[in-house]
């Protein structure tokens, strides 16, 4: 059974647009679902140190949203489409702000997977765009024989490693099994198919790699080697479809679960360990699924999930049935959330659900946010900022959005007292990129981008509403400029008006949004403006 793939659900996502709507998701008290952008079927996102998100689309794009969904792509990339290939995954490198390298997961147009490091421009004025000729292919040639199962993830722990996931391409490459549970092709070590791989930034073998030495090989040209060897890439393998996993931030060193989509009865979620086998095609989750083959006699020391759910039945310790295909997964930051420390969260694709997942001996699930519609969440990621983070995950719902889970801090009962701070910029849409900087803001209906403010500028992350001087500059056409917070509806008056190719300066109080920011809207008949925003104080 692959029926329970994007492959499918291309056409289901279609059929649902609009069940992604603002406020249908069920949340815990205290939190918001808000949509960000609209983006034809985005499958992962990331987030630049500046603040702007990076968002693949399984068409071949990357698109950049900063403050707004920029209107040209990033880098178009010739791709094999069809089923689930595509563009699937993103990494930005923990040196972004002085080398701007990303690493991209790819279905090439020649139809086998590729990882590979490109480069952000840095020209002014061009920040905003990838460099082609700069693609470095680290890993190539993994087989995606039937289009599906390609896994798709690429994540860089905390030592410094990059680590991606690839699943068993639906059929077995070397048509020596089949298709779906008879795809013996994981248990292949000569292979990269079906493993989580781990490589240098500059796609080397990490010194500390499980494999290497005599009857291993480098497998990252031709996607394997001589069998009876084993791929000196491989950190850990026996997965069908690892589509998604995730990189813990509260470990003091690299910790990561995987979100392994099952066949047709168990999803599950591993923990990473260096070498392990985790069974696929002899067992899913923890059940026997082949006793014929490599899986005869049974493969000694497979490892257990942490975490399974059935099909056809509700997922244990949640109010959600019918979930049958695992997506997303992130860690909760610890500090963020009261009461979600070591927590893990993960999604299923099918009954649009995010569970959360905690430990207390053993591994449990519970509601988190449900009701998101079929086709949601592809992919969870926590970003950009510190004390003010939220949950961004994308969907196939709707059309394609990229959308924001945040919580609002408890504010105190009765008056607000007022702080003062020095003077402070917060915006500045004339500089060249970054979600406070530009594009400038445009007439119709990218009019409105959204800033951070609460955690930057000496601005609590506890703050209520903030005193601003805001400046609008050189605007092409007259119009005012309306200000709310962040996932407030949009104000009905002018906290500024002004005249075509005036200066014009005025101080305003508003309300933060839910995550500590604030929606500006330049409304003008047509055009273009720029706007600069300094703090001078807050309300606690």
């Amino acid at each position: 059974m692959t029926g329970r793939t994007l492959r499918h659900l291309v056409l289901l996502s279609v059929m649902l647009t609009g069940m992604a709507a603002e406020g249908r998701a069920a949340l815990p008290a205290g939190f918001s679902d808000t949509l960000i952008t609209n983006v034809g079927l985005p499958t992962a996102i990331a987030f630049t140190p500046d603040g702007r998100i990076l968002i693949t689309t399984q068409g071949g794009t990357l698109r950049v949203w900063a403050g707004t969904l920029l209107p040209t792509p990033a880098l178009t990339l010739s791709i094999c489409s069809g089923s689930e290939r595509g563009l699937l995954g993103v990494a930005v490198d923990p040196s972004f702000a002085t080398n701007r390298r990303i690493y991209l997961f790819y279905t090439a147009n020649t139809c086998v997977n590729r990882v590979s490091r490109f480069t952000f421009f840095s020209t002014p004025g061009q920040e905003n765009q990838v460099d082609p000729a700069s693609e470095l292919i680290l890993v190539d040639n993994m087989p995606s024989p039937a289009g599906n199962h390609n896994a798709g993830d690429v994540h860089i722990g905390k030592d410094g490693y990059l680590y991606i996931s690839i699943g068993d391409g639906g059929c077995d490459y070397a048509n020596n099994s089949g298709c779906a549970g008879a795809n013996d092709a994981s248990r292949d070590q000569h292979e990269l198919t079906g493993k989580i791989l781990r490589i240098t930034l500059d796609g080397n073998i990490p010194p500390t790699n499980p494999f290497q030495g005599p009857g291993t090989a480098r497998c990252n040209v031709t996607g394997g080697t001589t069998a009876g060897n084993k791929c000196q890439e491989t950190f850990a393998w026996g997965f069908r479809n690892p589509f998604r996993f995730a990189m813990d931030p509260n470990a003091g060193g690299t910790r990561f679960f995987i979100n392994d989509v099952g066949q047709g009865a168990w999803e599950e979620i591993d923990e990473a360990q260096a070498g392990a086998d985790y069974g696929w095609n002899c067992r899913e989750g923890a059940h026997t699924n082949s006793t014929t083959g490599p899986c005869s006699p049974t493969p000694p020391g497979m490892v257990d999930p942490i975490f399974e759910y059935a099909h056809g039945t509700t997922v244990p310790g949640t109010s959600v049935s019918s979930c049958n295909s695992i997506t997303g997964g992130a860690f909760v930051p610890n500090g963020l959330w009261p009461g979600f420390d070591g927590s893990y969260l993960f999604s299923d694709f099918i009954c649009g659900a995010i569970f959360k997942l905690t430990q207390a001996g053993t591994w449990s699930a519970s509601d988190f946010a449900t009701g998101l519609g079929g086709s949601s969440a592809v992919h969870l990621n926590f970003g950009p900022w510190g004390t003010t983070q939220a949950l961004y995950y994308t969907t196939y719902a709707g059309g394609g959005q990229v959308r924001r889970i945040s919580r609002r801090v408890p504010r105190p009962a009765g008056p607000l007292d007022f702080h003062t701070t020095s003077p402070c910029r917060v915006v500045d849409t004339r500089t060249a990129s970054g979600m406070q900087g530009g594009p400038a803001l445009a007439a119709g209906a990218t009019g409105t981008r959204t800033f951070q403010v609460a955690g930057l500028c000496g601005v609590p992350a506890t703050a209520s509403a903030v005193e601003l001087n805001v400046t609008v500059v050189s605007p092409s056409t007259g119009g005012f400029l309306r200000i709310e917070g962040g996932d407030d509806s949009a104000a009905g008056t002018s906290a500024l008006d002004f005249a075509a190719g005036a200066v014009r300066s005025n101080n305003a109080v508003d309300r933060l949004g839910t995550a500590g920011d604030l929606a500006v809207t330049a409304s003008m008949p047509s055009g273009t403006a720029h706007v600069v925003i300094d703090v001078t104080g807050y309300f606690q």
